[in-house]
């Protein structure tokens, strides 16, 4: 039987959307402050509007329900497919005035495009932009690595009950800890751990590179959000090569890694049982998978000849193939090299790299380790009951954070995000090719959008086609969510239709 949402459940929607524009508004006091330190005014009159902006709608949507509620679990959902879309749109805001886009719609997309962490950007001369309005780019990957719905949960602000559902509405199924907003908090410790450690380094990294102290830290701090948020977004136009600097990608790769990792697996390595980095299928299957995937590109750079010798072959394969699986999106070449230099071997590893993505309850994104891992033991089980005794009776069972076994419904769970996520892909690699784009730039590009990574072939640009633009966009909203609150959102918006012709007939 469907629910249909009336109108008393959208204003509840709409009282809790308005907390989540409140927040975004409040966050903008850090790049107003950055603006105020660097001397910056223009950008400091830019989030002065923004804040200015996020506190009147943020407050007029409060205002549609002054009551006390209880979030139902379908209230959930709509508000985080809601809750989305509005922090998007007050995000882009100050990034609008501050004169590197040149239209409304593409300050909203970099702004979704920081907040699902997907990391795809079409500013315009990126290189000249203020420190305020970087800083603002990167802290949207920084709110939304960990998630709009897990930052009020860890405030525990204006939220009565549903705080579970919420927090599986936006693509998270583990719970850390027993209570909803002590996990959220841990998992926003984990953050500020290790985006502490990558900006210290990088810190010291920078200064080596001959980066006075106040431009260094910021790079450094900028970077290590968006390699541990998995976003990818760069402060400067040539991304991780204009550092140019084995250092910084070991460094960087670091913390790759460290943000494509359950948030639950940190808090078991944490509390001392390290075996479980060994025996989870997830990080069996995301080292299987890199180790592979590594080789893949590397063979077909060398067969390329496009970067010389082997061992620099091995470690642009092998850098690409991490920052494509982790969701990350940094890349050390131009983008018109990924058709001429990678050649069709690597370019393909780099595409299944990114549409795997990482593990699930982690700040990456694509179908996800454990999903794979659990449709490839299904494939394995039903060869085992096809070539077994009909008496025989077969049970299966994988390792994730404690043994489980692997029943129809985990199996069907896996199998309809990963049809969901492939029938994505390949609707946005045929919306690029009827652009004009050619097959495989189009695709690669798809995948890059709907996974939340941020690699691009060159075709995400200020100058691309809008209804591109759009569908890049709902690509990074609906795979950032994993589709269920998108579809959930979607089904009341039929039913309400629905449900108001009826009112019309009748």
């Amino acid at each position: 039987m469907w629910i249909r949402m009336r109108f008393h459940d959208l204003r509840i929607v709409a009282h809790y959307v308005g907390l989540f524009v409140l927040g975004v508004g409040i966050a903008m006091v850090v790049p107003f402050v950055t603006a105020l330190v660097y001397r910056e005014w223009d950008g400091a009159l830019d989030y002065a509007v923004g804040m200015a902006a996020a506190l009147a709608i943020g407050g007029a949507l409060r205002l549609a329900y002054t009551q006390e509620a209880k979030l139902s679990h379908a209230h959930a959902l709509a508000l985080t497919g809601l809750g989305w879309l509005a922090a998007s749109f007050v995000a882009a805001i100050p990034l609008s005035l501050s004169g590197n886009y040149t239209t409304f719609l593409d300050a909203l997309f970099d702004a979704i495009s920081g907040l699902t962490t997907s990391g795809l950007t079409v500013v315009v001369d990126l290189d000249h932009m203020a420190y305020s309005h970087n800083m603002w780019r990167h802290l949207t990957h920084l709110i939304g690595g960990q998630g709009i719905v897990v930052a009020a949960l860890s405030l525990a602000v204006g939220l009565r009950g549903g705080a579970l559902s919420l927090y599986q509405a936006e693509g998270r199924d583990e719970r850390i800890l027993p209570n909803v907003m002590y996990t959220t908090r841990f998992i926003w410790f984990v953050t500020a751990i290790y985006v502490g450690i990558g900006t210290i380094v990088l810190f010291a990294v920078n200064t080596y590179l001959g980066m006075n102290p106040g431009r260094g830290i910021l790079h450094a701090f900028w970077i290590s959000i968006a390699a541990y948020d998995t976003g990818g977004f760069g402060p400067q136009s040539m991304n991780a090569m204009y550092y140019k600097s084995y250092i910084f990608e070991i460094v960087s790769v670091f913390l790759m890694i460290a943000g494509t990792m359950n948030f639950n697996l940190h808090a078991q390595v944490w509390r001392g049982d390290h075996s479980e980095l060994w025996r989870n299928i997830e990080t069996r299957v995301l080292a299987f998978n890199i180790l592979a995937l590594s080789a893949l590109a590397a063979v077909g750079l060398a067969a390329t000849q496009a970067f010389p010798g082997s061992l620099e072959a091995v470690r642009k394969g092998a850098y690409h193939i991490l920052s494509a699986h982790s969701g990350t999106g940094h890349q050390t070449l131009y983008p018109n090299q990924w058709t001429t230099d990678f050649g069709g071997t690597a370019l393909a590893a780099v595409m299944l790299a990114m549409a795997v993505g990482g593990a699930v309850s982690s700040t990456a994104g694509g179908i996800k380790a454990l999903r794979v891992g659990v449709i490839a033991k299904s494939v394995v089980q039903q060869i085992k009951e096809a070539i077994a005794p009909k008496s025989a009776v077969m049970v299966a069972r994988y390792h994730h954070l404690g043994e489980r076994f692997l029943t129809p419904e985990v199996t069907g769970t896996a199998a309809i995000i990963f049809i969901l996520y492939v029938v994505t892909y390949i609707t946005g690699g045929l919306v690029g090719a009827a652009y004009g784009y050619g097959a495989g730039e189009a695709m690669f590009e798809s995948i890059s959008a709907a996974a939340n990574v941020g690699l691009s072939t060159g075709i995400t640009s200020s100058t691309m086609p809008i209804g591109l633009k759009l569908f890049y966009m709902f690509q990074m909203w609906v795979g950032r969510l994993e589709f269920v609150a998108v579809l959930t959102l979607f089904a009341y918006l039929v039913l309400g239709l629905d449900m108001g012709r009826g009112r019309r007939r009748r």
